[in-house]
């Protein structure tokens, strides 16, 4: 699909801002694009080419088809594209990012904190994003997960199409609203991943299977490389793991989270590292609430525990635990 132009060639666009008459809209990047998405607008379409916020698309799905036809039609690879998604808007939608898909991109949701979309699966059961791509962004929704829901899956599978490395999850809200099943959910081993400053809880089915970050398949390798920074884990059935304990992240850095135990839901696993091929993982500066030890849900690596030293815990009964509050060793049975 071409891009719609709106404007007649004589038109001069807006008055003192040069460019703004071209067919790709306005942007901050000389390849990219935004498209915006709102189907509360009263200017909402499916028809529309999404580059006008005043004349938005309805579905960020749209969108993503939108930038495909885009880099087809010209010869832009729309790396730094931007999809914005309107303040307060309710999208329940199934969104899978192709690998035909631009690199690069950044959803976004407007609002801040205070006004941002909510964003749920077409299905219950459904999966809300699921990212084949590499280097694309997630920014600023609240994701609301439904009856064993997923908010995030992200995809790399050696050997397929299936590229979602360097992707970067920020500044969200994953809410499971006592059924999601799981918040971010790692599926073959992504790596250069960056999961920081979000807020997860309340990942609950009951028998022990929610989590709010999992690893789900590694049969190829496990992810590597991951920063998972300033997140705040609170409600959890589980907060980070890997499916039957043996998919654990190497070579990764978990710095500066807040590791609750929970008071309607108790964490089984807090920080569950076991399963790596490689291990090395760095866990330092983190917040960790309740029993610093495996009874408590927390493990490392066995065969390469990596560096847990540095982290505030407080269970000053553990050996691992210096008087102070500060972690001295990987935690033990």
């Amino acid at each position: 699909m071409l891009p719609q132009v709106r404007l007649q060639p004589w038109y001069p666009g807006q008055m003192g801002v040069d460019g703004s008459d071209v067919a790709r809209g306005l942007r901050w990047s000389t390849g990219a694009i935004v498209l915006y998405v709102d189907e509360n607008h009263p200017g909402a379409s499916a028809d529309n080419d999404g580059t006008d916020p005043e004349n938005p698309l309805t579905t960020i799905a749209l969108a993503i088809t939108r930038l495909i036809a885009f880099a087809t039609a010209t010869s832009y690879s729309l790396v730094g594209s931007y999809i914005v998604v309107g303040a307060g808007a309710t999208i329940a939608e199934t969104v899978v990012v192709p690998p035909t898909a631009p690199a690069g991109v950044t959803i976004m949701g407007a609002g801040g904190s205070f006004a941002r979309p909510t964003w749920t699966a077409a299905t219950a059961a459904g999966t809300a994003l699921t990212i084949r791509q590499e280097g694309w962004t997630v920014k600023g929704f609240n994701f609301a997960a439904g009856a064993a829901g997923t908010a995030i899956s992200l995809a790399w599978v050696p050997g397929s199409s299936y590229v979602g490395n360097r992707c970067t999850i920020i500044d969200n809200l994953f809410d499971g609203a006592w059924g999601g099943l799981y918040g971010i959910n790692l599926v073959g081993a992504p790596y250069d991943t960056r999961i920081i400053n979000n807020e997860f809880r309340e990942y609950r089915r009951g028998d022990s299977t929610a989590h709010a970050i999992i690893t789900t398949d590694a049969s190829e390798a496990n992810a590597y490389m991951n920063r998972i920074e300033g997140n705040v884990f609170w409600e959890n059935e589980n907060h980070i793991g890997s499916l039957n304990n043996d998919r654990g992240f190497n070579n990764s850095l978990f710095i500066g989270n807040v590791f609750n135990e929970g008071v309607l839901i108790a964490a089984t696993r807090m920080l569950d590292l076991r399963g790596g091929t490689r291990g090395e993982n760095i866990v330092v500066g983190n917040y960790f609430c309740g029993d610093y030890s495996n009874t408590g849900g927390y493990y490392a690596n066995a065969g390469a525990p990596g560096n847990w030293v540095g982290n505030y815990a407080e269970d000053v009964a553990e050996a691992e635990v210096g008087d102070n509050g500060i972690t001295v060793a990987v935690p033990a049975p």
